[in-house]
C-alpha cells in the first residue's frame, strides 16, 4: 500500500497559467489558475510514491500571505499530520521562505513538510511547475526527509527553511542556501541527501486569537538617520530588526535612536544586508542588549523576533533562540 500524502495548494506562480507561451511577467493579471489536483496531471507519466489527498486554499499571490495565513496553514497541518505520511505545500515564491520558516517554528508535525513553488507559470516555455511539484512529492515521500524540519524544494535543490533565501527575480535556480548549502538534491529519478540537517527544537506556541506582534525592519544605508526607527515606534512596533551595513552596523544617528528604543524595553535584532555569513551583536554599535541574528536574514529575523514576543520571552531567551541559527 502506498503511503498517504497531502497536498495543500495556496496559489502563486505554480498555480498560475500564462496568457501566452512567453508570458513570464503579466500572468497574474490573466486570472487563470490550476488547482493542486490538476498539477498532478502534469506528471501523469511519472511514478509518484503517494496516495494523495488535496486541499486548496483560495489561490492568492504570496504578497498577500502573512501571519493570519500562517495560522490557517498550521491548523490545516495539525488536522492531518497524524493521518498522513508527508505534506507538500505549493506557494508563491515571493514570501515562500518566510512562510516555510514560520511553519518550521510553530509546527510539531513529525512527517515531512515540503514547500515548493515555481518561477515560470503553467503553459509557458520551459515552465518549472511540473518538475518542482514532482520533486517536492518525491522528497516528501521518502523516509529520509523525516526529522529534518520543514524543507523547500526548488529546481532540484533541497533546502532547510532556515537556510534558504530567494536570490534571483527570474532564474529557475532562484533559491540558494549560503553558506550552509543544500541538504540534498533531486536529479531526475534520483534523490540524495548530502548532509544532515540541524537538530529540531520544540515547536513554539502559536497563540490562536492573539495579535501578531508588530516587528519592523529598518534598513541601514549611507547617511541613514533615525526617521525609520522613530516611525516604527510611533506605529506601535514591539520589536525592531535592523538590516545593517555589512557585517552588522547601524549608522551613528540610527544607533542613538536604537538606544532610546532599548531604554523603552524594545528588543532589537541586528541582521545584515549581506547574504553570506553570520551577523553578531558588534560592540561597535554601542547598543545595550543588541541581539545578533546569526545566519538569519532580516525577513526571517523578523519572523523569529515576533514569535519570541508572542511567547513573551525575555531578552536572554530571545538571544538563545537566535543562537540556534549560528
Amino acid at each position: 500500500m502506498l503511503p498517504k500524502g497531502h497536498v495543500i495548494g495556496t496559489g502563486g506562480t505554480i498555480s498560475s497559467v500564462g496568457a501566452t507561451t512567453i508570458d513570464y511577467l503579466s500572468y497574474p493579471l490573466s486570472g487563470k489558475r490550476v488547482n493542486s489536483k490538476e498539477l498532478l496531471s502534469l506528471i501523469v507519466d511519472e511514478k509518484t510514491d503517494f496516495n494523495l489527498t488535496f486541499r486548496d486554499f483560495d489561490p492568492v499571490s504570496s504578497t498577500e500571505n502573512g501571519p493570519p495565513f500562517w495560522g490557517r496553514l498550521l491548523a490545516e497541518i495539525s488536522g492531518v499530520q497524524n493521518q498522513i505520511d508527508g505534506i507538500v505545500i505549493t506557494h508563491g515564491t515571493g514570501t515562500l521562505e518566510e512562510t516555510a520558516f514560520a511553519i518550521d517554528l510553530f509546527s510539531s508535525a513529525d512527517v515531512p513538510i515540503v514547500f515548493t513553488g515555481a518561477q515560470r507559470p503553467n503553459g509557458t516555455l520551459s515552465s518549472d511547475v511540473a518538475y518542482n511539484f514532482w520533486s517536492a512529492l518525491k522528497v516528501a515521500s521518502t523516509i529520509d526527509a523525516r526529522g529534518r524540519g520543514v524543507l523547500v524544494v526548488i529546481d532540484g535543490g533541497i533546502h532547510t527553511a532556515a537556510d534558504v533565501t530567494k536570490i534571483s527575480n527570474f532564474g529557475l535556480n532562484a533559491f540558494q542556501s549560503e553558506p550552509a548549502g543544500e541538504v540534498g538534491r533531486v536529479e531526475g529519478a534520483s534523490l540524495v541527501f548530502r548532509r544532515t540537517s540541524p537538530p529540531r527544537h520544540p515547536a513554539l506556541e502559536w497563540r490562536s486569537g492573539a495579535e501578531w506582534p508588530r516587528v519592523e525592519i529598518v534598513m541601514s544605508y549611507a547617511g541613514a538617520d533615525g526617521a525609520q526607527i522613530r516611525a516604527a515606534l510611533a506605529s506601535g512596533a514591539a520589536g525592531i530588526v535592523v538590516a545593517g551595513l555589512a557585517p552588522g552596523y547601524a549608522t551613528p544617528e540610527q544607533r542613538r535612536e536604537l538606544n532610546q528604543a532599548r531604554e523603552a524595553g524594545i528588543p532589537i535584532v541586528m541582521s545584515s544586508r549581506a547574504t553570506i555569513g553570520p551577523t553578531a551583536a558588534l560592540s561597535q554599535n554601542a547598543v545595550a542588549g543588541l541581539i545578533g541574528s546569526r545566519c538569519l536574514n532580516p525577513a526571517k529575523s523578523r519572523v523569529l523576533l515576533a514569535a519570541c514576543i508572542m511567547n513573551e520571552f525575555n531578552l536572554s531567551e530571545i538571544d538563545m533562540l537566535f543562537s540556534r541559527y549560528a
